[in-house]
């Protein structure tokens, strides 16, 4: 892929770091074609090399077992661009999930010897590139809050049966009155709606 392409990408990708932040990031990323049936990343292994995926298609599996049986679940598939494994290379963790290469993808790819490096020659670009890390784990995380939620929900009779059974699986919920409410939120803040198709 030309480097201006790639340059493009990554710009669009990381608005936040600008033309000139892409520009000092670029020297510590390798290029990756990955073809249909890559594995990106497997579930359990403690690598910890994170993906500037600039296109193509992935699909996401988990590992667990049932009553010590294996079972392998197909989680999502999801098409670049995307950011995939920031939360290895910030924390050290294992691998979460098996990422595997659906559709022919140009990737981008920054070692954990290279972020170190990059933290070291420049720190502001490393500040921002864990940023935007931070905020892709927020967004997976509300979003997969959000559809946890939204599924208990739709799937009760009522919204107080809703309530009850979202309980179960979160720990205490009830209602608060319009007062207290008033006092824990902004005026102005309407959170999450769910419609439980009542």
């Amino acid at each position: 892929m030309p480097t201006s392409d790639i340059k493009s990408k990554l710009i669009a990708l990381l608005p936040q770091l600008g033309a000139s932040g892409v520009e000092i990031l670029v020297p510590f990323l390798t290029e990756l074609r990955a073809e249909k049936g890559h594995v990106m990343v497997k579930q359990g292994d403690k690598d910890e090399d994170m993906y500037f995926l600039l296109n193509g298609v992935f699909s996401v599996f988990e590992k667990i077992q049932i009553n010590r049986s294996d079972v392998v679940l197909h989680t999502a598939t999801f098409p670049g661009p995307g950011i995939l494994g920031e939360v290895s290379i910030m924390t050290d963790a294992e691998r979460t999930a098996t990422v595997v290469v659906m559709d022919t993808a140009d990737c981008l790819v920054l070692t954990k010897k290279k972020f170190d490096q990059l933290v070291g020659a420049e720190a502001k670009v490393a500040i921002e590139l864990l940023k935007t890390f931070g905020a892709v784990m927020y967004g997976r995380q509300t979003s997969f809050q959000n559809r946890v939620r939204g599924n208990i929900l739709r799937e009760s009779r009522s919204s107080e049966g809703g309530i009850a059974k979202l309980a179960r699986y979160t720990g205490k919920v009830s209602r608060t009155s319009a007062g207290l409410a008033e006092k824990l939120f902004s005026e102005d803040f309407k959170g999450v709606n769910y419609d439980s198709h009542m």
